[in-house]
């Protein structure tokens, strides 16, 4: 036996005649604005979370005008929506990482400028240095085996071995 599911009165709630008036068009902020054409408040769901809108609708008694987007299967897009909230999280990680990146290359722009040498030694400049040490140490005895220095004496037939 398949099992019903109920859904909520945001999701039950249609738009009975679309109004042809641009949301751009309006007076008003990302939640609410004022119809020009028929002087009504009109309410943008996708703006709201799922709670908000519901009261809305309950305290309007279903007669409100409303801006809102129905996905294919049905519900209705709210700002408390997961796939939203994922992508506002993207778009803060990408203006994050534009914003580092940005002041990395005035730091460096920075650093350039005030270096008189007309080549700049990477090796004097952190964290740079620091890499470069890690690169090529220096002092570094091999296990097991010790430095020795004199003249060389290679086995062969010229001196006698």
């Amino acid at each position: 036996m398949p099992r019903s599911i109920s859904l909520s009165v945001l999701d039950r709630v249609r738009i009975a005649s679309p109004c042809p008036a641009s949301w751009d068009g309006m007076d008003g902020d990302d939640r609410v604005r004022r119809c020009g054409q028929c002087d009504k408040y009109v309410y943008n769901v996708t703006a709201m979370t799922r709670d908000e809108a519901e009261r809305l609708i309950v305290a309007r008694e279903g007669r409100a005008c409303l801006r809102l987007y129905r996905r294919a299967d049905g519900t209705v897009l709210t700002a408390d929506c997961p796939v939203g909230l994922a992508r506002v999280r993207a778009r803060a990680a990408r203006l994050a990482l534009r914003t580092v990146a940005a002041v990395l290359a005035v730091v460096t722009a920075v650093v350039m400028s005030r270096t008189r040498a007309t080549t700049v030694n990477l090796d004097q400049i952190e964290p740079f240095a620091t890499l470069a040490r890690w690169a090529r140490p220096t002092g570094v005895t091999p296990v097991g085996g010790q430095f020795l220095v004199g003249e060389m004496c290679a086995p062969g037939p010229w001196n006698g071995q």
